[in-house]
């Protein structure tokens, strides 16, 4: 970090809004699978950037390690088009605090395979560049306030994380350091199957070009929906829900 901000360095400034849904359906005690969709904007909702989709599937190995399997298929957009599309497969692990326990810390490991491909003329072309990203997220959620005495499960809470990603691969030359995203998320739970977030997130990124660097801050809107198709009541299942507050969670974080 010292040779990083010892160098020259432009950095670049500017706030953006991120919308996502997130949902995840619970087939079994340790089965599940999820997916979610985003976008996001610069300058006030005025310019359309990204937009995301993903899906994946979790297995509970333990009451304190997760693991899952996903894809992520991602746009980047500038003046209104389509200008490159990145498939990315991911594996990761989760290693989680004990149920119930009113705080304790989350880590989420992740290793993701990215796939850049150039968009022309609204198409997504053949050729691609590829490279390899690695991630951790350290997270918390905080209890504040129980919302209803009849409803113990209508309450608000408060979630922390940081994360640091860093690239690699042989199209990699300035951009090593990729990214850090520092999130502070409200979250308004409504019950165990649904609940709204609302997160300030601040994010520091490299890009490719030596010394020029990203700072933004993001507002993010989260809605998640949970289903239960499994045949364990809710609680015998209640593990399943001790994971970090959305857009902490192992589910939702892009």
């Amino acid at each position: 970090m010292a040779l990083l901000f010892s160098q020259e360095k432009e950095i670049i400034k500017r706030g953006e809004q991120w919308l996502q849904y997130n949902n995840t359906v619970l087939l079994s005690e340790h089965w599940s699978v999820f997916g979610n969709a985003g976008a996001r904007w610069r300058d006030g909702f005025e310019s359309f950037s990204v937009f995301f989709g993903r899906v994946g599937g979790r297995f509970v190995l333990t009451d304190h390690v997760r693991v899952a399997s996903g894809f992520t298929y991602v746009e980047l957009i500038s003046n209104g088009d389509r200008r490159l599309a990145e498939f990315r497969p991911y594996e990761e692990l989760l290693v989680v605090p004990t149920a119930g326990k009113k705080f304790g810390l989350s880590h989420r490991f992740r290793f993701e395979q990215r796939f850049f491909n150039p968009i022309v003329d609204d198409k997504i072309q053949s050729d691609n560049t590829f490279a390899v990203r690695f991630r951790y997220a350290l997270s918390t959620k905080i209890p504040i306030a129980k919302l209803s005495k009849d409803n113990p499960d209508f309450k608000l809470s408060l979630g922390i994380s940081d994360e640091v990603m860093l690239n690699a691969g042989k199209n990699v030359v300035y951009n090593v350091f990729d990214k850090n995203r520092f999130v502070i998320t409200s979250t308004v739970q409504f019950s165990k199957w649904m609940s709204v977030a609302l997160a300030w997130n601040d994010q520091f990124f490299n890009t490719s070009s030596a010394g020029q660097y990203v700072h933004t801050h993001a507002l993010w809107l989260h809605v998640s929906h949970t289903i239960n198709l499994s045949k364990k009541n809710v609680e015998e299942l209640e593990q399943e829900y001790h994971d970090p507050i959305p857009p902490n969670s192992a589910n939702t974080l892009e």
